[in-house]
């Protein structure tokens, strides 16, 4: 049923004069919707009536004429709120009579809950009788708001009742009638809702200080026939019932007893215990449950007091996977330095316990943690989770010893090495010291592209891109020799991939040059280039160099860094792609530079893709790059007429089952 929401803040809004009969008179044909001020007019009326006893009843009786089938439900919802405030016995019957009426029931039974008379009761007491549903459910919980004690015993007979809602509610009721609603929730079968409402009452009379009759209920409802979660609700009970001093006696009892929700309840309270109640728990860990123990050493571990490592190792050993993993959890917590050698053996026990250890040896000075970790890097079952924990505490001792295992030809040692050096290292001079060291011995190819990735990611630790190549070059340069021949013809790519202006101008002269290496070299360090600051020189390779192979080279590299996130026009970018594909002459490149319109979000560069839906090169990257654009529903939604063939037309072409469902999802607008 729709709401009008009434208060008195909306006097405050304002309200154009009108005649008293007028404003009442809109009430009558009031339909949701319309201009709500002449109500505001009569509201205000009320509130000022319900302060004032001599012209309540006169407004009263107004309002209760206005109830009647003549004035609309929307009327009669605003009445019915209105007499809420200033209904008296007088307004009792007219209530009553739309109280039968499903439309007003919910209003009417409002108003007679706010009306304090005997009259009002009675007639909800025999709605009680004769309402079902949620009618029903809602008359239960007027009696209850209205503490009709009366009613109880009828209310109490609804706990039988086929529908659920009206059972739970009255449960719920009896609940909050308190100890007067006690004996009809005893005799009546055990039920979720029964129980709650217990639970309820218990709380109630523990509030009010009533404690043995709280803990005759909590002690009840512990019975291990209840569910488990009314049983724990009737323990936490209990234990509130009892003095502080007995309470943690009776913490420490439950704690080994075999009763697992008393004895979770108890794990639940062990911070409450003195230290030398919680050592004497320690004395007697062997006694506990395996559970038990768990919960032991998660608490102790934040507790001064037992001495807990003997039994941690012990726990270790054992066959309970979740309590090893606890009593590892635990070591961990304690920072103890002569714990690190279990840490490190648990690096080799799976998943979870590495991960466990990896987490807990970070917490360790690398002064402390450092040589086991370095000596760990020899073992490969624990090398990358060696790797992990050097990086998170920088522990830079352990570039040397990793420089060496980086050079190795087996690539299960090196890779790992290479990115956490990349990881660990900073872009200072001593660390791209020996970073440019490792390059310049590396073996050319994969290994050396390795390095060189990791080169970069050091660089790029400094936020100013423009310093990145300096510090580089900065080395090199003071090396022995200087930065030329073999030298410069080993770190040109390198440095084009942090390029910047300086880089730049070493490499265009050697474009041209008479050394093959160098000019090859050159021309992969503008290739290299992170962004498009370079993108005219990158082209003029592309476009004229003699060179097959190189014009190869900038034509990808032009299209890589044409398409990057920049403040360019799209339509420029998609201008350069154009550009890019009238000169390319093989089907692989044309097929990144169509490839790549994927990134410029607009419907020219869709209309530009789908034009190769019938090249026999290019139909399927074309259908990937439609499909991927429908995607995007700023683009889709307003062009829906025009991504409906296209997208009809990569279903039927494309040959990729992933393009085919991401086209079919995009037409049907999911």
């Amino acid at each position: 049923m729709k709401r009008i929401l009434i208060s008195l803040m909306f006097v405050l809004l304002p309200v154009a004069p009108l005649l008293a009969d007028d404003a009442w008179n809109a009430v009558k044909t009031y339909k949701y919707g319309d201009d709500f001020k002449p109500l505001l007019a009569v509201e205000a009326e009320v509130q000022r009536s319900a302060a004032a006893p001599e012209t309540k009843v006169q407004t009263a009786a107004r309002l209760a004429a206005l109830l009647n089938d003549n004035t609309t439900p929307a009327g009669r919802q605003f009445v019915c709120m209105q007499l809420r405030l200033v209904g008296g016995t007088a307004e009792v019957a007219k209530l009553t009579e739309y109280l039968n009426k499903p439309e007003d029931a919910e209003n009417a039974r409002l108003a007679l809950t706010d009306i304090q008379c005997e009259e009002s009761l009675v007639s909800l007491r025999k709605a009680l009788e004769t309402f079902k549903g949620r009618e029903l459910t809602g008359i239960i919980g007027s009696l209850s708001a209205r503490n009709d004690k009366i009613s109880i015993p009828a209310i109490a007979a609804k706990l039988k009742s086929d529908d659920p809602a009206v059972a739970a509610a009255a449960a719920s009721a009896l609940g909050r009638f308190g100890i007067d609603g006690l004996d009809a929730l005893i005799k009546a079968k055990s039920t979720p809702n029964v129980d709650k409402a217990l639970l309820n009452i218990a709380n109630q009379l523990a509030d009010a200080g009533k404690t043995k009759e709280a803990a005759e209920i909590f002690t009840m409802l512990s019975d291990i026939k209840q569910p488990v979660g009314i049983r724990r609700a009737a323990f936490h009970g209990l234990l509130r019932m009892i003095p502080d001093k007995q309470r943690k006696d009776v913490i420490a009892k439950w704690f080994f007893e075999d009763d697992k929700e008393r004895n979770d309840i108890a794990a639940s309270y062990l911070s409450e215990l003195s230290d030398r109640q919680f050592d004497g728990l320690y004395k007697r860990i062997g006694d506990m449950s395996s559970r038990s123990r768990i919960v032991f050493f998660e608490i102790a571990a934040e507790r001064s007091g037992a001495d807990l490592l003997d039994s941690l190792t012990k726990a270790l050993q054992g066959n309970d996977e979740i309590e090893r993993l606890t009593a590892l959890r635990t070591i961990g917590r304690l920072g103890d330095a002569s714990t690190i050698p279990l840490l490190l053996d648990a690096l080799e026990k799976g998943d979870a316990a590495r991960n466990i250890a990896k987490e807990a040896l970070t917490k360790f000075p690398a002064n402390a943690v450092g040589a086991k970790l370095i000596e760990a890097l020899q073992k490969s079952a624990i090398r990358n989770a060696a790797i992990d924990v050097i990086v998170a505490v920088k522990c830079y001792d352990a570039i040397d010893p990793m420089i060496p295992l980086a050079k190795s030809e087996d690539d299960t040692i090196a890779d790992p090495i290479i990115t956490g050096l990349g990881r660990l290292c900073d872009p200072d001079d001593t660390d791209l010291t020996r970073m440019l060291a490792l390059y310049l011995a590396s073996r050319p190819g994969a290994h050396r592209e390795k390095v060189e990735r990791a080169i970069v990611i050091i660089c790029e630790k400094l936020p100013d891109a423009e310093k990145r190549a300096d510090a580089l070059l900065k080395i090199l340069e003071k090396k022995d020799g200087g930065l030329t021949g073999q030298r410069l013809i080993d770190t040109l790519p390198l440095l084009g991939k942090v390029g910047n202006k300086r880089v730049a101008e070493m490499i265009r002269p050697l474009i041209d040059g008479n050394d093959p290496a160098l000019q090859s070299a050159a021309v992969r360090a503008f290739c290299n280039f992170p962004n498009a600051d370079y993108l005219d020189d990158i082209w003029k390779i592309a476009a004229n160099n003699s060179s097959e192979q190189y014009r190869q080279w900038a034509l990808r590299a032009f299209i890589r860094v044409a398409t990057l996130k920049s403040e360019r026009p799209e339509s420029e970018t998609l201008g350069l792609l154009k550009k890019a594909m009238n000169i390319a002459t093989t089907a692989s490149d044309k097929q990144w530079c169509l490839s790549r319109a994927a990134t410029v979000r607009t419907m020219e560069s869709v209309d530009w893709a789908a034009s190769f839906l019938d090249d026999a090169v290019l139909s399927q990257t074309a259908c990937s790059v439609i499909a991927e654009l429908a995607y995007h529903r700023f683009l889709r939604e307003p062009n829906k007429a025009k991504f409906e063939p296209l997208l009809l037309k990569v279903e039927q072409t494309a040959k990729n089952k992933d393009v085919v469902e991401r086209a079919k999802k995009a037409r049907l607008g999911m």
